[in-house]
């Protein structure tokens, strides 16, 4: 599937995710289909939108802005009166402001007054300007945020990191950055164009017509030009997010590339799509200096129109002398924002796109509630009872036809241990991820403390009694104690050392140079494999969970490796309910109850392991199968 698709259930408004509590239709969004894709999601994914958003939570802000952006616009319109009101002057001719009568000098004064005030007021607004832009940026960013965090592992199947991260980081900077400028620059320009034509009119109809024709001229060329640009800017952004999706994946990788020599493979053909990038932008960049330059020289043209138009219309007229000079000052303030607008108008397109492809992470629905910021979600005290699956039906929302686990009913007790085996494809990590709520069941409900919908729970008061220790453990970029303290922010150093103690840790971390504080590499790239499945059991002995699921923990460690930390697992699920994916056989003789899964069938054997050992069926064939290795 294209990385450019998403397979989403599209819903408004975001902050309410509604679910009928099984399966949920889910339909296919195209984001190269910009046009057909917002008659789904709303207005909201335009760039005005979210600008409007924004300011509607800070009317504050918005009144501010557009006061000082009138303010300032009216002060630079005002300059044709004065200068032919200075003009007048000097010729001998009275002027009046107010009734009084004024001499050239004083027409001097105001105009410096009118600079002041205009150097004020375009101080104000570029500071509220900057705050709304900012506070675009961030809401749209931590919005993004908050949805993908309410989908199921699923949604991000067929993504890459770097595609994600385009329009987290570089889409929104691109809106914040552009919603900074583009109202200031949309407000001046329309009250300086019509407050210009409304001066030129008072000075002279004749000429404020042929300013008028000469205006429409450049507008239709600015709006032929956006409608060229739009498109292509949508396939500039999709190709970039492609580039950063690879340049993350290649990162990613450094450890398969460098194995395999495939360095010069992989920069080669980075540099093949860099080219194509180029060559695409570079074709952009060609026609919005083309159409620049045609509107410069458009604008340009303006005040030689009316130089000639005044000429024709008041030749050998005094009046042509009184009105020249006001008129063209006129001119170069009104082209003034028009060329501003112009050179905008392609940030405003590329922000467009950058908020349509934000708004649709923000608008897809939410797979899962996890009742963070609401009051309806059930709060875990403690986890006091039994987990039930209750008629439960899994399927991806992708793959609707394709039934991973069947009907299955389950009771896991409190306090026992349990273990799921069987073929790949058989659901065993699915129910581990649908205790986790990682996924939703398709139907049926999973229940904790025996009656409790976990749907309906909140889910961080459930998942601090949980902890989860995977095959390929989860190590952020930080100190050690940055990372047995993940999840459990408020514990000591001395609490971290007494689990790290447990899991059989310590001295390895002691041999560091900087002990507890040695930094680790992303993903623990300094740690081995044993060593970083110790941190997360270490991090599991201080949350000391109520519920302990592992899922195959162990299963890409060497014999001896494995059988040192089965040990320190063993001693974790104590007293503990616990849950264990495994592969191998050796990992699961102390469970109470084995649990074998057939792929598309369900429970097909429950079992002590010595009982289930000597019963022909799945289970015998795994053990024999182990055996003779």
């Amino acid at each position: 599937m294209s990385s450019q698709t998403e397979y989403t259930k599209i819903l408004d408004p975001v902050d309410k995710p509604e679910s009928d509590g099984n399966s949920e239709t889910y339909i296919k969004i195209d984001e190269s289909n910009m046009k057909a894709t917002k008659k789904i999601i709303g207005r909201e994914a335009t760039f005005v939108g979210t600008i409007f958003a924004t300011m509607k939570k800070n009317p504050g802000l918005a009144i501010g802005m557009l006061v000082f952006v009138t303010l300032g616009s009216i002060c630079g319109i005002l300059a044709p009166l004065i200068i032919q009101q200075v003009t007048l002057d000097l010729k001998g001719t009275q002027t009046y402001l107010f009734g009084q009568e004024m001499i050239w000098w004083s027409w001097g004064i105001l105009q410096l007054c009118l600079f002041i005030g205009l150097a004020f007021f375009t101080y104000m607004t570029q500071i509220i300007a900057g705050k709304i832009g900012r506070q675009v940026e961030i809401n749209l960013r931590n919005a993004a945020l908050k949805r993908l965090f309410t989908q199921d592992i699923s949604y991000y199947s067929d993504k890459k990191i770097g595609e994600t991260l385009t329009k987290l980081i570089s889409d929104t900077q691109i809106v914040g950055e552009q919603a900074q400028i583009v109202p200031v620059a949309a407000i001046n320009a329309v009250i300086t164009f019509f407050g210009s034509l409304v001066i030129f009119f008072i000075l002279d109809v004749y000429l404020a017509t042929v300013v008028i024709v000469t205006i429409v001229g450049s507008l239709g060329l600015m709006l032929i030009s956006l409608t060229i640009i739009h498109p292509l800017m949508i396939k500039m952004r999709s190709k970039l997010t492609k580039i950063n999706g690879d340049v993350t994946d290649r990162v990613n990788s450094i450890r398969l590339i460098k194995s395999a020599g495939s360095e010069d493979y992989k920069m080669e053909r980075f540099w093949e799509s860099h080219k194509i990038y180029y060559k695409f932008t570079n074709n952009i960049s060609l026609m919005v200096a083309t159409f620049i330059t045609i509107l410069v020289a458009a604008t340009s043209s303006m005040q030689v129109i009316v130089v000639i138009a005044a000429a024709i219309l008041y030749h050998g007229e005094p009046a042509l002398e009184d009105l020249l000079p006001s008129f063209i000052a006129g001119i170069g303030i009104m082209t003034g924002p028009i060329m501003q607008v112009a050179k905008i108008m392609f940030g405003f397109v590329q922000a467009e796109v950058s908020s349509y492809r934000i708004q649709v992470i923000i608008k897809s629905s939410a797979r899962i509630d996890p009742h963070y910021n609401t009051a309806k979600g059930y709060t875990i005290e403690d986890l006091n009872g039994d987990i039930v699956f209750d008629n439960v039906e899994f399927t991806y929302p992708e793959k609707p036809d394709s039934v991973i686990i069947p009907k299955f009913d389950f009771t896991f007790e409190k306090g026992k241990s349990y273990a799921f085996v069987g073929e790949t494809g058989s659901g065993k990590s699915t129910i581990a991820k649908m205790l986790l709520r990682f996924y939703d069941p398709s139907k049926g409900r999973v229940l904790i403390n025996n009656n409790v919908d976990l749907k309906d729970v909140r889910l961080s008061s459930y998942l601090k009694f949980v902890g989860y220790v995977e095959q390929e453990p989860q190590i952020i970029l930080g100190t050690v104690f940055d990372n047995i303290k993940y999840g459990n922010f408020g514990r000591s150093d001395e609490d971290a050392i007494k689990a790290a103690k447990k899991a059989e840790l310590h001295n390895i971390i002691m041999s560091f140079s900087d002990g507890y504080n040695t930094v680790l590499g992303e993903r623990g790239f300094m740690l081995s494999g044993g060593q970083k499945q110790r941190l997360v059991i270490a991090r599991m002995f201080l949350k000391d969970p109520q519920l302990l699921i592992l899922d195959e923990a162990t299963s890409a460690l060497d014999n001896i490796v494995e059988k040192e930390i089965q040990e320190n697992l063993e001693n974790l699920m104590k007293g503990r309910t616990s849950v264990t994916i495994a592969h191998r056989l050796s990992t699961i003789k102390n469970v109470d109850q084995i649990v074998v899964l057939g792929r598309g069938t369900g429970i097909v054997q429950v079992g002590t392991f010595d009982e289930l050992k000597d019963i022909p069926g799945h289970f015998q064939n795994l053990y024999k199968a182990g055996q003779s290795k």
